[in-house]
Order: structure tokens, then sequence, then C-alpha cells
């Protein structure tokens, strides 16, 4: 299953694409994950980008996850207006699905607006939903031990980048997405080595820092 996704620090922190492609892999899957991804950037800035037109028309892939920009969220006609467009480049080969975010620890209302506007493109464009924020909220409630915030309460913890893999790993296996389910499969998830060469969101020195590894 080859899959490309397009997003920004929501996709790439904590290495989402390697957290889905190991839950496939457990499924008897052979993923093989393409992350084209800028830090605070929509899926409109993406439109702007050559390797998005290259990477969706000629690369063959199996299925494409769009994410946007989440915090601040930019409204339902923001991503209604940029997704149809990505949605008619997509070819009728590849499956297109909708990575939703979660909005800020402080702001737990605003996830209504966010899931809305998600559930309106996938209506529009026939998208299939990988609806991490409408899960995010309930488990987090359930499970007051677990944070699926980074510090800054916008991005995830590692945890948190766990649970966006295993709602998607899921939603492409077609597995149900039963919470304590989608939970378990993260805290496995949420153990996955990754390469300490990789650029990654770390607190260093009280505050978090997006690079390498750095020795002490």
């Amino acid at each position: 299953m080859k899959i490309l996704f397009l997003g920004n620090s929501h996709t790439f922190v904590h290495y989402v694409p390697a957290r889905v492609a190991a839950l496939l892999r457990a499924y008897g899957e052979d993923p093989h994950t393409v992350m084209l991804t800028h830090p605070g950037m929509g899926l409109d800035w993406h439109l702007e980008q050559s390797q998005t037109y290259y990477n969706l028309l000629y690369g063959g892939y199996d299925a494409v996850l769009l994410q946007h920009r989440a915090h601040p969220f930019p409204g339902r006609e923001s991503l209604l207006t940029a997704g149809e467009r990505l949605a008619a480049l997509t070819p009728e080969h590849t499956r297109l699905y909708l990575y939703m975010t979660w909005s800020e620890k402080t702001d737990p209302a605003g996830q209504a607006a966010m899931t809305e506007a998600y559930e309106a493109l996938a209506a529009r464009t026939g998208a299939t939903l990988c609806p991490v924020g409408r899960l995010w909220w309930p488990l987090a409630a359930a499970h007051p031990e677990a944070d699926f915030y980074a510090a800054d309460g916008q991005h995830t913890s590692v945890l948190g980048a766990s649970l966006a893999g295993a709602v998607i790993g899921r939603t492409l296996l077609g597995l149900p997405l039963d919470p304590e389910a989608c939970y378990a499969d993260a805290q496995t998830l949420a153990r996955l080595p990754l390469d300490p060469r990789m650029p990654d969101l770390r607190m260093q020195d009280g505050a978090l820092h997006f690079g390498p590894e750095t020795e002490a």
C-alpha cells in the first residue's frame, strides 16, 4: 500500500506516517509512506507547490491523506475550498482520506467547528474520514492519566501522535474505530523506536525544541 501524507507539523511531529506504517505492518500490509509537510501550512499552501501536483498525478498512490491547518483552525470554507481542489487532482484509483485534527487543549469547544468542516468535506468529495479529533476528547476524558498534548497544548505528545496513527491506520484497514481499541493501539505505537537522527519535537532545557536528539 503506497500512501501520501499532505499536511504540516501535526503530521510530522513524532512522525504519524511512521506510526501508521507500523500498524499496517502489524496487520500484514507492506506500506510505503511518503510525507509532504511544512510547519504551519495548510492545504492551500500545498496547492502552490509543484511536488504536490507531481505526487498526486504521477505518484501512483493507493491512498492520499489531507491535513489542513489546525491552530488556529482557519474555518470551514478554507478547508472546503482547498480540499475540493485537491480532491479534483486525485486520480480515480487513489482513495482520498481526511485526517481530522484536534482543537487546542485550552479550547475543547473548538472541536465542533473542526469536526463539522471535515465531515462536510468528506460528504462533498466522497473521501473517507479519519476522525482523530472526534475520538481525541472522549479518550482524553476516559484516560485522565494520559496526555495527548505536547507542552504547548497544540502539538501532540508521542502518545497523541500514536493515537492519530492508530485511528488513521485502522481507517485505512477498514477496522472498527472503537475508542478503546484505538487507545490500546496508540499505547503500542508509542513504543515505536525512531532513528534518533530524525528531527522531532523534544523538551530541551525546559522548553520545546524541534531538532535531532543531542547528547546531554
